[in-house]
């Protein structure tokens, strides 16, 4: 393994007066300064939904244990499909809008403060429905730190007696246990009657062509005594009589909930904008840039665009607010709360709310630029030093496969939902054919990203104004 070592002259005059710093950087100097913006950046951008709720004080530590697993795991998938994000992330935006509206008339009529803020914390999964009344007063005894809002007295007393579950339902209960584990035991139990209009709206579900993932998606969430609603939900269990009226929640409540860090997130800024000064300074200055600084650019972007789309929404927040209430669920209220569910791409929703998204055009829109944005940096690496033709040949070929392949993808799904009204039989059929080709291109782009740092050429190397900026590296 080859290796240099610059050596530099100490200062003999005293006092040596002001120092520059080498006019070189290292490898580890690129290596540190690309990876500190992508883990601060990734860590500060996730506003992740509200995790399951448990039952007892000594299973904090389990909770916080799950909540850091969950955190990995989607700041692992935002490294490798940051324009993924960016997408979920604009299209719950835009829905929140949409549903904002209403919300913030029915808040009007119910003499209860609502923002936006309000909004993007129940698409969050911040507001649990839980069901009151025989069937529930055992394992609802709440601790003094819960967060309730009550509705009005019973209407009346359930008194069904528990039947064997559907194939589906059970499935659902086996695989929350399996995947919800890990923040102990939850609050989460079924219902009898829920459980019942479950089995009713699948019946009805199975004449449909989508009925499985109906039933997972839609169906299955809601025979708990737990409902962790979307904003859109919740405007149909207040028009429904669900819920009497919307939950007083002030804006203060949320915040103090919300673990956002001012300064985790302005140092991540400042890293993001010193790496766009770096790479536009050294362009100018005719100097060469690295793959690993092209591709932390093209990751720096999607999070960029997704702070802005976030800035508003509560962050980290452990426990959602309790909305209390008696009332007895119709059928009719049951399919409408059912029907009003997010389209999800996963097949697998639990009580707890999922990472969605809505609108399929928008969707479409969104993920054409948030690929074209995120592929076309990689692209600007075009006439960068590769260590061999075949390997600028291959990076070229996987940065255009990137971004062209999600829209197509994406095209089809909509070209799908105009002709036949669902999304999921081309979702998968393309999925399954482009799939292997992304997820090549995508772990070739990062894999060159650092095998590059081996062999760059000198005016890689040299150090210009930028590296005296304020900067972590």
């Amino acid at each position: 393994m080859h290796s240099f070592r610059p050596n530099c002259t100490f200062p003999h005059s005293k006092p040596p007066g002001f120092i520059y710093g080498p006019n070189i950087r290292s490898t580890v100097d690129i290596v540190w300064s690309c990876t500190s913006i992508i883990i601060l950046s990734t860590w500060s951008t996730l506003h992740l939904t509200v995790p399951p709720d448990t039952n007892k004080l000594l299973q904090h530590f389990l909770e916080l244990t799950y909540c850091l697993k969950r955190k990995l795991i989607w700041m692992g998938i935002m490294l490798m499909f940051p324009e993924y994000l960016l997408t979920i992330g604009a299209a719950n935006l835009f829905v929140a809008w949409q549903n904002h509206v209403t919300l913030e008339e029915l808040a009007d009529n119910d003499k209860v403060p609502w923002s936006k803020t309000h909004t993007f914390h129940t698409d969050m999964g911040g507001i649990a429905i839980r069901f009151l009344g025989s069937d529930h007063l055992q394992h609802n005894k709440q601790d003094e730190s819960d967060d309730i809002i009550s509705s009005k007295p019973p209407k009346s007393d359930l008194k069904e007696k528990s039947e064997k579950l559907p194939d589906f339902l059970e499935k659902f209960q086996k695989a929350q246990e399996s995947k919800l584990t890990g923040p102990g035991k939850t609050r989460w139990q079924p219902d009898v009657l829920h459980s019942k209009l479950a089995s009713e709206f699948a019946e009805l579900a199975d004449k449909s062509a989508e009925s499985v993932i109906t039933k997972a998606n839609h169906i299955a969430p809601f025979h708990g005594h737990l409902w962790i609603l979307d904003s859109n939900q919740l405007v149909v269990a207040r028009q429904h009589g669900i819920i009497e009226k919307l939950p007083y929640i002030r804006p203060e409540q949320i915040k103090d909930k919300s673990k956002s860090d001012g300064l985790v997130q302005l140092i991540s800024v400042i890293q993001v904008l010193w790496l766009v000064l770096q790479v536009v300074v050294r362009r100018w200055q005719h100097l060469s840039s690295s793959a690993l600084e092209f591709s932390t650019l093209a990751f720096c972007s999607c999070a960029f665009f997704i702070y802005l789309i976030e800035w508003k929404k509560p962050k980290d927040v452990s426990v959602p607010i309790y909305v209390d209430t008696y009332a007895v669920v119709s059928l009719e209220s049951f399919k409408a709360i059912a029907k009003a569910a997010p389209t999800v791409f996963m097949q697998h929703r639990f009580y707890s709310m999922p990472q969605s998204c809505h609108i399929v055009w928008f969707i479409v829109a969104v993920t054409i630029l948030s690929t074209t944005l995120f592929g076309g940096i990689h692209l600007l690496a075009w006439n960068i030093t590769f260590p061999t033709p075949v390997e600028r040949v291959l990076w070229r070929t996987a940065a255009l496969l990137v971004t062209i392949i999600p829209s197509i993808c994406a095209l089809l799904v909509l070209m799908e939902n105009h002709v036949s009204g669902t999304t999921h039989r081309l979702g998968k059929w393309s999925s399954f054919v482009f799939a292997p080709f992304y997820f090549s291109s995508r772990a070739f782009l990062i894999v060159e990203s650092f095998r590059t740092l081996y062999f760059l050429p000198s005016d890689t190397l040299a150090a210009t104004w930028v590296t005296y900026a304020p900067h972590v590296g």
